[in-house]
């Protein structure tokens, strides 16, 4: 069993940025929108989604422009996993990996874990002001919820509350 917690409490013990863009409050709507879709899209790694909620942002150096911020996250996951904070197996770690890596890099991968990945950091977009793009989504349940702020002009601002309350057939 993962201790998540004991995870998420090591990586902002260890961030090298106090951030209220890209800080805990953002790693606890990532993974709260993992576990969303997770549970609408086929396939899905729920441990693997979890984890990468808390290492992809865990290691930007600021707020702005920082191509290779996740790509330090991805490395502190490994190093996290070396040190037996948590313990998965080569294949799962690898997705965690390159989620982690390529999540501002990559439009979609095709693996359903890593695109479930991918849009849960992109469903809160709206914290930085920028609206939800159903085709820049990876997963076709990530594109049906952008399609429906859309539909109902969500505000930006209100996103992770409408989220929160989504009941989407």
């Amino acid at each position: 069993m993962i201790d998540f917690a004991a995870i998420m409490e090591h990586a902002f013990a260890n961030r090298p940025y106090l951030s209220d863009v890209h800080g805990i409050e953002h790693w606890h709507q990532v993974e709260a929108n993992a576990l969303m879709l997770a549970g609408r899209v086929a396939g899905v790694d729920v441990d693997v989604v979890r984890l990468f909620a808390i290492f992809h942002d865990s290691k930007r150096f600021d707020d702005g422009h920082d191509p290779e911020h996740g790509a330090r996250g991805a490395e502190f996951a490994k190093e996290c996993r070396e040190a037996k904070l948590f313990v998965i197996d080569d294949e799962r770690f690898d997705k965690l990996y390159h989620a982690c890596k390529f999540h501002t890099h990559e439009p979609k991968n095709g693996d359903p874990t890593i695109d479930c990945c991918y849009d849960a950091d992109r469903l809160d977009l709206g914290r930085v002001g920028i609206p939800l793009d159903p085709e820049k989504m990876a997963t076709g349940f990530g594109s049906r919820i952008a399609k429906q702020s859309l539909k109902e002009c969500v505000s930006v601002f209100a996103m992770r509350e409408w989220i929160k309350n989504l009941n989407l057939p």
